[in-house]
This record gives C-alpha cells, structure tokens and sequence, in this order.
C-alpha cells in the first residue's frame, strides 16, 4: 500500500445539477482530475475511472499506428498485478460487494467501473490504483490474452449488424481513422509486442490522462484523502497529442454493399456527416432522432416497422465520429432499397414544413424523460459525465444540450435537415444474405462487394466499435446496450 503523500488537491468548482445534486470537481498536482456527486439516500457508490485513450489515439501514435491495443489493454487490466495475481482482482471485488463491474473501449476513451457498498470504498480504491500502477505485463499472460480477444473478433464478425456498421465506417471516411475498428484485425491483434503493450501502459494511463468519477454515499474530505493516499505519488506523463487528419468534404454519395453468410434479411445503415457535439446544432439533431425513430408514434416506426417493411429502425446524431446516422433491420424477404425510398421521402417532408408542433413537444418530452431516467440512478450519471467529458472536454455538455431545447423552435430541426441530411454527402450501406445454391443446397459463392462512387478500400479491417453493437448518441444513455465491456 502506498504511503499517505504531501500532495494537495485543488476543489476546482462546484456546480449544482437542476434536481439538486452537487457536483464537485477537483484536480491533484499530477494531474488527476475528480468528479464527486455525493448522494447518501443508500449506503452505496459507483466508482468508475475513465482514461482519454482509445483507438484513434493508437492509431495516430507514431509508435504504434495500428488500432487493437486499447481494447486488448481493457481486457489486461483485468489479468493481475504484481501485488494481486491472475483472478484476483474479480475474487476481491466480488468479496467486497461489487456489482456492475466492467470495462469498455471506443475510438476516444477507456473506461472501468463497479458499484460497490460505500464502507468498502478505500479496499476497492487500493485495488484499482494499484492495477494502474503495477500491473502484471508477462509474455504468458499476453499472448493468452490475444487469443481471448481474437475470438471476440471473430465473434463480432459473425454479425452482419456488426459488419455493416464497420463498412459504414470505412464508406464515411477516407481520412479520419474512425474508419478503422477498435477491435482491430487479427494480423494486428497477434502481432502486438509486450514492449508495445509497455508502452501503451506508461504513456497513457496516467493520471494526467484520467479522471476518476464517485457518485454516492461518500464525502469530499473521505474521498480526496484516498485519491490522494491511492493516486497523489503517481508520476504524470507525457501523452501525446492525437492529430487528426483532415478529413475532405463529401460531394459525393457513396454506396457499398456485400453478403453475409448468417444474414437472415437485410441490413442497412446510413450516415451523413454533422457537426461535433459542441456545435450549436447538437440540440435540434438530437430532436430530428428523437422525432423519428423514439416511441410509437414516431415516423420510422409508423413507415417501417408497423407496416411490416422492417423489425428495427433507428436514428441517431452520432459524436465521435459525427454522424447522423440510420440503422434499419429489414424484415425478411424485403429489401433495403424500399426503407430507402420512404427515408428520402420523410426526409424531403422534414425539408419541405416544420414538424407539428405536437410532435416538436414530444421529441423534447420524451429526451427530457429519459435524461430523468439516466441520472436517476448513480451509475447512469456517472456514465453520463464520463462519456462527455471525453467526447467533448466538457462534462456539463449534456446538461446544456438539454437547456437548449428550450431555445429552439421546430424551424431549427427543419434546417439541420435541410443542412446536413443531403445526398451528396450520404453514405448507404447494404448487407445482404447469401444466398444458397438451391439445386445441391451448398452455399453460393459470396457476392463480390461493391463499393460505389467510392474510392477503392483499404485492406478489409473488423469493426470499430468495441464490444458494441451500438456507440454513443450526443445524449445516449451511457452504458446503453453500447459497449457492453470484457466479452
């Protein structure tokens, strides 16, 4: 256990959430950044860290320049320190109460977290410390490890959800590395180095590249005595600064389609590209999603899915990479190109008037009420702080987006339409089933994938969400189905 050090803390502000809830934000001399929300209705906290490293950042190293590491790095942490062994960090936590306890990785950040019984905080905070601190990096381990993660892998790409989503990726982007997976390839995943792995440690999880966010049942002077007893002698860093490349504007609609083998109808996802969740148009996005594809009377819905055409349908205003985005799972036997035609035709008619009124009030009403529902619960908010902060800088930001909806009016969700839903800068991808070779009943042979009005791919990657089947809206739940953690 570490020694008590002589450092001291900075409380940086206090802010005071519209139910009430105090949030307090403090700062250690090595950098570590603190977010406690004290909540004491019941003896219990989520305890949750987050480090701004994710694909993106391993794919811009200079020392790397491959993506896989980060996600596979997710899944070390949880294989023993030098102090605690292989197996022991789930056996004390589990002892200790913990619940809720997981990690996940996406293209900007890592995150960990359990909820555990409040008295048991200082036992819990000396055992996540000391995996930041001294964690095992053995060959046996890590090369155990890899095999684990490529049958994650390979997992994924048994999904034709999850390859459409990837390929949706690649068409959006030609520059950005958004269009490479977290998960990485195979080939990547098997030739990491444990010096590589070394590296990725020291560098970036550091306390200069973390905040750790408390809600519960504790208080400032407990809690920042033991950030300090736990975390205050870590060394900060030198993290480098991820620069992304500048990626040209779309004039051009692109188009790619493919067969998958355990495809029982078709998959097809769109995305057009949007300004970052910092930009004013944040608030009147996120009401064109809501406004058609949440609840029964949305217009997805009510085209699609209750006239038989498709079991899912979904919109969402994307951050990171900034995409409005469209997932529709058809029914089987249909095709994608009918939802097509009736997305343009909505579309047009979102362009043409402003949404009813009745309909404007529902989409906030219905954002309002799951905001409710999110911090409602410790571990939601907490989620809901981390997620972005790391997305934008700032942990407040879903507050302020829902404070604008009262500022907005349904002519902004006509002209976000009109600005950002065009076709030129649309990407539509497609994945059929394969289909089989009815006279012998063997499968025919896959359907080359077409890529139109696009330049020709890279090499084909695995997708770039990690352990996720959906990522982060602008105001997603956090933790909401998406990145479901060690797999």
């Amino acid at each position: 256990m570490p020694a008590t050090s002589n450092a001291a803390y900075e409380k940086v502000e206090t802010k005071t959430l519209f139910n009430g809830d105090k949030l307090h934000e403090y700062k250690l001399p090595n950098g570590l950044r603190v977010l406690l929300v004290p909540r004491h209705q019941a003896k219990v906290l989520t305890y949750q860290i987050w480090f701004q490293v994710g694909s993106v950042n391993e794919k811009l190293d200079p020392k790397l320049k491959k993506t896989g590491l980060a996600h596979l790095f997710e899944h070390m942490m949880f294989r023993g320190s030098k102090k605690y062994p292989d197996g022991k960090f789930d056996e004390i936590t589990a002892r200790l109460g913990g619940d809720k306890q997981n990690a996940t990785t996406y293209f900007y950040r890592t995150n960990y977290f359990e909820s555990i019984p409040s008295h048991q905080l200082e036992p819990l905070m000396e055992l996540e410390s000391d995996r930041m601190r001294e964690l095992n990096l053995t060959s046996e381990i890590f090369e155990k490890e890899k095999g684990a993660v490529v049958g994650e892998l390979r997992r994924h790409l048994d999904s034709a959800g999850s390859i459409a989503w990837d390929e949706l990726m690649r068409t959006s982007y030609t520059e950005a590395p958004y269009r490479y997976t977290v998960l990485g390839t195979e080939e990547e995943i098997k030739g990491f180095t444990l010096e590589e792995a070394q590296y990725f440690y020291k560098t970036f999880y550091a306390p200069n590249n973390a905040t750790i966010i408390v809600v519960g049942d504790t208080t400032e002077e407990k809690l920042l005595k033991l950030v300090d007893k736990y975390y205050g002698d870590m060394p900060s860093q030198v993290v480098p600064q991820a620069v992304m490349p500048v990626e040209p504007p779309q004039k051009k609609e692109r188009k790619f389609e493919t067969t998958h083998p355990h495809a029982t109808s078709e998959v097809m996802m769109i995305s057009y590209h949007i300004p970052p969740v910092n930009h004013k148009d944040a608030a009147p996005l996120q009401i064109l999603s809501t406004h058609l594809s949440r609840g029964m009377e949305s217009r997805l819905r009510k085209a699609l899915i209750d006239k038989g055409l498709a079991v899912g349908a979904h919109a969402s205003a994307a951050s990171r990479p900034d995409l409005f985005e469209f997932s529709i799972h058809m029914t089987e036997g249909k095709k994608a190109e009918a939802a097509l035609a009736i997305i343009d035709r909505e579309i047009a008619s979102l362009k043409s008037k402003p949404i009813a009124k009745a309909d404007f009030e529902r989409a906030i009403n219905q954002e309002k009420l799951s905001l409710y529902d999110d911090i409602a619960g410790s571990s939601e908010l907490a989620n809901w702080l981390g997620e972005f902060l790391m997305m934008s800088g700032n942990y407040m930001r879903g507050f302020e987006i829902i404070e604008e909806y009262q500022k907005i009016s349904p002519k902004d969700v006509q002209r976000v339409a009109k600005a950002y839903l065009n076709k030129e800068s649309r990407n539509v991808v497609v994945v059929r089933p394969l289909k089989k070779d009815k006279p012998t009943g063997k499968a025919a042979a896959p359907k080359k994938s077409a890529r139109l009005k696009a330049k020709a791919p890279a090499k084909k990657v695995a997708k770039a969400k990690v352990k996720a089947k959906t990522k982060p809206k602008l105001l997603a739940k956090a933790g909401k189905g998406s990145k479901k953690g060690r797999g």
